[in-house]
């Protein structure tokens, strides 16, 4: 008995202490709160710079930390910096290929998270997160003017949909905005039969969608005689990117056995955020040109995700709490037998206090995605044009005067955060809003 007491103290406190300094112990919003917060208030290269802290133990949360450091430099308009992270995340992910999402990677893996948590195996993102990223990929060289390179991230967009498609049977209508940006770019290339055949898709779940209607007869009119027509006008072409996804948080509940107290942690998605989810409207020269439709409901296609994995999730928690409250039952009833009915008592109140510090949801989630994607696109005669936006709060922001030119689009790219919208690219002679 003398001996017992100093051990299973040490054991209770070497899990505390653990628990304080590993992500595995630790939930990935609370490890984020300061990189999402310099987001949520425009300090993009701040916030970049504190996502690319979030590693986390044995590098878990890799992928996240490129993939949020990546959409702080977007949203701030530092494309370079942005596709530099992204494609390292993307890096992170071919690391993982072949190998199911929800078993772990290696049986060791696997292993400890059935002792542990979730959080013990790295995180490679989402089916959906992982078709956004090649998206926005593909956006963003598009408005660097890389056209090859964004064909190539369609391509990549492509083979991860099917494989998708082959491991798990689903896609969740995920795919749009990269429909979207892949017929977009296939146009840029006059490689029109291919974006006809996005194009189609994306009309057979969006029939009525102003965009795609557009994009439609623009192709009818590109492969006809009336190319010529309209290749001499110009565009405008905006993504609007609303507020960011919520956090997830974990529905918890506690069980007694005969000796400890067992604990259950299930993931779910929090409230959204409040940001107004209202059309942007678009004005050239004082005259309004048109209103951004949502795209890609990427909140709804999150939440689908999650739910179609929630039975697997729920089974695994469930299992892996009842496994450690057997285990703890029965030393404790083999500490009583030694050691005393006191024995028993304290290796039941330490058992009991690691299985509630180590059972804990997997909360881990790209943050800084939009939680909606909205378009605009229309032509626009060439020349000099101001641009104004009418955002979520009614208010004007007048953009400064941009250059269209005949055949090329402009491409212009906002995101509404809270009641502020960022934009880029701006003339460089107009200050930020």
């Amino acid at each position: 008995m003398p001996r017992i007491l100093p051990r299973l103290l040490a054991l209770t406190v070497l899990g505390c202490s653990v628990s304080c300094a590993s992500s595995v112990f630790t939930n990935y919003p609370d490890d984020a709160w300061i990189g999402l917060d310099a987001f949520q208030n425009g300090e993009f290269s701040y916030a970049a710079d504190e996502f690319s802290f979030l590693e986390g133990t044995r590098g878990s949360n890799e992928f996240l930390a490129h993939a949020e450091a990546g959409m702080a430099y977007h949203v701030g308009g530092e494309l370079e910096k942005a596709i530099d992270e992204w494609l390292t995340a993307l890096d992170v992910v071919d690391g993982y290929a072949g190998r199911p999402t929800i078993s772990g990677r290696t049986v060791g893996e696997g292993a400890l998270s059935m002792l542990v948590n979730d959080k013990t195996i790295p995180y490679d993102g989402e089916g959906f997160e992982i078709v956004l990223l090649h998206a926005f990929l593909a956006w963003d060289y598009l408005r660097l003017g890389q056209l090859s390179d964004a064909l190539v991230e369609v391509k990549r967009g492509y083979e991860f949909e099917q494989l998708e498609q082959e491991r798990y049977g689903n896609t969740y209508g995920m795919n749009r905005f990269g429909r979207f940006v892949a017929a977009l770019a296939q146009d840029m290339d006059g490689q029109y039969d291919e974006a006809l055949i996005d194009l189609n898709r994306l009309a057979k779940d969006l029939p009525d969608h102003p965009v795609v209607k557009y994009s439609l007869a623009r192709i009818k009119r590109l492969r006809s005689q009336q190319r010529a027509k309209e290749l001499s006008r110009s565009e405008l072409i905006v993504v609007f990117e609303v507020g960011h996804m919520p956090e997830k948080v974990a529905t918890e509940f506690t069980y007694n056995t005969n000796r400890s107290i067992g604990k259950i942690s299930i993931p779910k998605f929090g409230p959204s955020s409040s940001t107004n989810t209202r059309k942007l409207q678009v004005r050239l020269d004082n005259r309004l040109l048109g209103r951004t439709q949502s795209l890609e409901n990427v909140l709804q296609v999150g939440r689908a995700n999650l739910d179609d994995r929630i039975g697997w999730v729920t089974t695994k928690a469930f299992g892996r709490s009842i496994g450690k409250t057997l285990i703890v039952d029965k030393v404790a009833e083999k500490a009583e037998e030694k050691h005393g009915e006191w024995a028993g008592i304290l290796v039941g109140v330490a058992g009991s206090i690691l299985n509630t510090l180590t059972e804990s949801a997997d909360l881990r989630s790209w943050l800084t995605l939009p939680k909606d994607i909205q378009v605009l696109r229309t032509h626009v005669q060439p020349g000099e044009h101001q641009i104004q936006l009418v955002g979520p709060n009614n208010s004007t922001i007048d953009l400064g005067i941009y250059s269209f030119e005949a055949g090329s689009p402009v491409l212009l790219n906002v995101r509404a955060i809270g009641q502020q919208l960022f934009v880029h690219p701006r003339p460089p002679s107009q200050p930020r809003p």
